[in-house]
């Protein structure tokens, strides 16, 4: 069917295709898209987000949808899988980001000498009220801090719901499995800084609780092998062994050695000393200066009491006139 219009002397013209009855048609057009879809559900399982039909449903908890790298649950700490070392250096910039405050956490320090250590002593987290939001993973600048993809955490004692450092260490094998790329673009300055990091601990600071005694023990220095492909030492052929003590000892050579030929020169000539010097005697061995007397006043005339108080005009104060005045 074809319908002209005419708008401002242009014609318009709308094709709707074949004529239709419309007797309920529509309705009828719509249950077949759901009784097919119905049937799908029975048959056929969806392999694609991209197909629409089909059932999408899993049998849980036997059948587990993969979870992307990106989730987020609750965060845990890592640690180094062969040395037990923890990541973690007690910075405080998780705790100080978290909006509901829920991570709690006290450094290390040595006991030795009792200044702070890059560890943390005691590490906790309110799982109750994190509100799963991955700020903490995010600002922590060693990367010792993710985001766990355990969410079957549901438990009838609200006091398990405060988890420790000991319930919060996982190896970071382990949380390469749930993000391998995610952790590739980060694992080489983790591990870089967690070596800079290990130098400053001692004893057993900074290793996870549950690894400390599965740990063995590091062998002295000295009694370390030499590697396979370095060559032993050898002696020189200048040296000798002591028939006293069994032990090599070196044969001093017709070359004098540079400390040698120093040690063969003849002393330099000291410098005369300087002639001595006649300084005045120090202040206090001079004689002390005389000691001027206090002048005394006059003495005054004796004055009887019986004598009339009468006084000179000298003595009295000069009378002060008034200043005449320029007006009047």
């Amino acid at each position: 069917m074809t319908v002209e219009t005419a708008r401002n002397s242009n014609v318009i013209v709308v094709d709707r295709g074949k004529p239709k009855i419309r007797g309920g048609q529509g309705m009828l057009a719509g249950l077949d898209v759901v009784i097919r879809h119905f049937g799908k559900a029975f048959t056929k399982k969806l392999e694609s987000p991209s197909e629409s039909s089909g059932m999408f449903t899993v049998q849980y908890p036997e059948e587990r949808l993969a979870m992307p790298e990106a989730f987020r649950n609750f965060p845990i700490l890592l640690y180094e899988d062969k040395t037990g070392q923890e990541l973690c250096t007690s910075c405080f910039q998780c705790e100080r980001i978290c909006p509901p405050q829920v991570i709690h956490m006290t450094q290390a320090s040595d006991p030795a000498t009792g200044k702070p250590v890059p560890a943390v002593a005691e590490f906790m987290i309110e799982y109750d009220a994190c509100m799963s939001c991955g700020l903490c993973a995010e600002v922590c600048p060693f990367d010792a801090i993710k985001m766990d993809h355990e969410f079957e955490l549901s438990t009838a004692e609200h006091s398990g719901m405060t988890v420790d450092k000991v319930g919060l260490n996982r190896p970071i094998s382990y949380y390469e499995t749930l993000a391998p790329s995610m952790w590739a673009e980060v694992r080489d300055g983790a591990l870089k800084k967690l070596q800079g990091n290990t130098k400053r601990r001692s004893g057993t600071i900074g290793i996870a609780p549950h690894m400390a005694g599965k740990l063995k023990p590091a062998a002295p220095a000295a009694a370390a092998r030499p590697a396979a492909g370095r060559r032993p030492r050898r002696w020189p052929r200048s040296a000798r062994i002591c028939p006293t003590t069994s032990a090599r000892a070196w044969r001093p050579s017709a070359r004098p050695t540079p400390p040698d030929r120093a040690a063969r020169r003849p002393p330099l000539p000291r410098p005369p000393p300087p002639p001595s010097r006649t300084f005045p005697p120090p202040l206090r061995t001079r004689p002390p200066l005389p000691r001027l007397s206090r002048r005394e006043p006059p003495p005054r005339p004796a004055v009887s009491p019986s004598a009339p108080t009468t006084c000179s005009a000298a003595c009295r104060p000069t009378p002060r006139w008034p200043r005449k005045s320029s007006i009047g």
